[in-house]
């Protein structure tokens, strides 16, 4: 079941270097929604998305580096 937490890790890098690279590029951007669609959590602001892929990225390397230390015990 290593699939899942890599694939959290690796989406929530993927995200996490989209809000940097539109920090960096378009640093007025940073205050706007996320996205164009008005519905929670779409709704959220840039940075805030940011900070919660960045986390969500540890998470999953941490459940990752788990599984992988558990499947080779």
């Amino acid at each position: 079941m290593r699939a899942v937490p890599l694939t959290v890790f690796v989406f929530g890098l993927l995200v996490w270097g989209y809000v940097v690279l539109f920090q960096v590029v378009y640093p007025d951007w940073v205050s706007l929604p996320f996205s164009h669609i008005g519905i929670f959590p779409l709704d959220w602001r840039l940075d805030d998305v940011g900070m919660v892929a960045f986390a969500v990225a540890a998470a999953g390397f941490l459940m990752w580096r788990i599984e992988v230390n558990r499947e080779s015990s």
